[in-house]
């Protein structure tokens, strides 16, 4: 009955699920991304991309994953972003070997994960902008790149019927749990009558 309840309560509490990804790769001045040209040395690139992320994770709250192959999604988040350096390698040795930030968004309509994608961009071109002013740099500017230009926005469930399928599904399995908890029951408490009605019976003929 609990469980029942529980499922009922979900169909009102589950909010549909929108997510997105974007790589937002940094550009050596007057050249191609560095990593697209064979033999360039984009050591330093892969450096700035470090810087930038950075900075921008310490301005705002994100949502850390502790491998970049995760998905925000995958990992249950349901409103947020994230902004992490693609790490080539594993937990234990990790490589950095790509001048690219991958933003994360999820949130509940695609309106609303376009927003915060935008903003999220904007904030990287951002302080991109801001650590070479820091820095003396007026011209040749390193810049970025975003890809896909119009990023996929993935649908991850969550609507009414699905809702609702879920709940039933739920509602069976506590019912089929509750008749077994019965049946159990039932049967521990069986031996037990048993042994009184014995009982009664030899009380009964003690009497005649």
């Amino acid at each position: 009955m609990i469980l029942g309840l529980i499922s009922l309560g979900a169909v009102r509490s589950s909010d549909p699920v929108y997510w997105t990804q974007a790589d937002v790769t940094f550009v050596a001045p007057d050249r191609e991304p560095a990593y697209w040209i064979p033999g360039g040395n984009y050591g330093p690139l892969v450096d700035f991309a470090a810087m930038v992320e950075r900075r921008v994770n310490s301005s705002s709250p994100t949502n850390g994953l502790v491998l970049s192959r995760g998905t925000l999604y995958g990992a249950g988040v349901r409103d947020g972003y994230s902004v992490t350096l693609p790490n080539s390698g594993g937990q234990w040795a990790k490589s950095f070997s790509r001048p690219v930030l991958t933003v994360q968004v999820v949130d509940s309509s695609a309106d609303r994960v376009n927003e915060s994608l935008a903003r999220v961009i904007n904030r990287i071109n951002t302080v991109t902008l801001e650590l070479q002013r820091e820095l003396g740099v007026r011209s040749n500017l390193i810049t970025t790149v975003t890809s896909p230009s119009s990023p996929e926005i993935i649908f991850g469930g969550g609507t009414q019927s699905n809702r609702i399928k879920g709940a039933v599904v739920w509602v069976v399995l506590a019912g089929a749990l509750s008749t077994v908890t019965a049946v159990l029951i039932d049967r521990t408490n069986w031996p037990r009558r048993r042994t009184e009605s014995r009982t009664s019976e030899v009380k009964v003929n003690a009497k005649t």
